[in-house]
């Protein structure tokens, strides 16, 4: 049997046994606790470095590209010496582009052939010049056919004669019926036959009226044939050449561009849209020279551009020697409009009592 010392000390060397374990258990489970903060630090530090050289490279790559966009265009240094260069440039006027006063498209009336172009492109015309002529064969020939119906007289000198004819014979029947040597009824029979004289007269004429109407009307036809300037101008394009079919579907021949005077269309801010008004003169500088014109407003519009907040203003320059073109810029001042029903007085003219009165007011308040 073992003693009982042998067992208290089996006994106590478990205990000991049993608390150096939990011993280890809880140093151990301390020590990863003090592990896990300093590791959770590397990798924020590690995070941290990472974001720092990222922000670094994309700074770096967007002064690279600033400067190279600099060394291409200095004028676009940076967006808003840009802005402050467009506003700059915007201030000192409102800018538009020279038109034709009128543009027109020539076109056939009818379709056919053409047999002749009697402009050539450049060429300066007047309104009703002729500008191309369509084939036309058959149409003079029908002319000619209606024009020696129209001048037939032999039906209407035939109907003229039975007229007086029976215009006659019934003059002598009445004479004779009042002598009692002619019947009534012979009376009444030449009347009848007057009556239908007189109606065989008359259609013959309504004939002859209508052969008139037919020959007008090919006349016409053949002026129709005939293409002709609508307004004066200068021949832009010539889009057909001798021989070619004119359709329906393409029947412009040529266009005419009207450059005396030129129009141009202004886009008014709509703040300054009071600033003019029709009729006015205004001052405008034109081409690359800044030629100082003037120029009328035709049309300030009644309705504002919802896209850009303008409005639209049409001003009329003359052009009579030709000196300016079509697409030249143009440059409007807003203060410039001047009314012509209240001219600018001039320096040397003396102003009234009741205007120094007027302006003396405030200064005595």
């Amino acid at each position: 049997m073992v003693s009982r010392k042998t067992t208290q000390a089996l006994i106590l060397g478990a205990a000991i046994l049993a608390g150096f374990a939990s011993w280890r258990a809880v140093r151990s489970n301390s020590d990863q606790e003090n592990v896990r903060p300093a590791v959770e630090q590397a990798n924020g530090n590690m995070k941290v470095t990472r974001s720092a050289d990222h922000n670094s490279g994309l700074a770096s790559n967007a002064t690279s590209a600033f400067d190279a966009t600099r060394a291409i265009n200095p004028n676009h240094a940076t967006p808003t010496s840009a802005l402050q260069t467009k506003s700059s440039e915007g201030s000192g006027g409102i800018e538009a582009f020279t038109e034709p006063y009128r543009d027109v498209a020539i076109a056939a009336s009818e379709m056919g052939t053409l047999s002749g172009i009697k402009v050539k492109e450049g060429d300066t015309v007047e309104a009703g010049d002729l500008i191309a002529v369509m084939s036309d064969e058959v149409l003079k020939a029908s002319l000619e056919v209606a024009r020696r119906s129209m001048n037939v007289e032999g039906t209407l000198q035939s109907a003229i004669a039975d007229v007086n004819l029976r215009r006659r014979e019934l003059e002598k029947l009445q004479q004779l019926r009042q002598r009692d040597h002619a019947s009534q009824q012979e009376v009444d029979r030449v009347q009848t036959e007057l009556t239908v004289a007189e109606a065989r007269h008359l259609s013959v004429r309504e004939e002859l009226e209508i052969k008139h109407l037919e020959f007008c009307r090919i006349e016409a036809q053949l002026e129709q044939r005939c293409i002709r300037a609508p307004i004066g101008g200068i021949v832009s394009e010539v889009k057909k050449e001798s021989g070619e079919f004119v359709s329906p579907s393409d029947p412009v021949v040529a266009r005419i561009v009207q450059l005396d005077p030129l129009l141009i269309v202004f886009s008014v801010p709509l703040v300054q849209r009071n600033a003019f008004h029709q009729d006015e003169t205004v001052k405008l500088t034109l081409g690359n020279g800044n030629q100082s014109v003037q120029g009328t407003i035709e049309y300030v519009a009644q309705t504002t551009d919802s896209s850009n907040s303008s409005v639209r203003v049409k001003v009329r320059v003359p052009n009579p020697n030709g000196e300016f073109q079509s697409g030249e810029r143009a440059v409007l001042t807003p203060d410039s409009a001047t009314s012509p029903a209240q001219p600018a007085s001039s320096p040397g003219e003396t102003s009234s009592p009741l205007a120094d009165r007027t302006n003396e007011t405030p200064s005595r308040q």
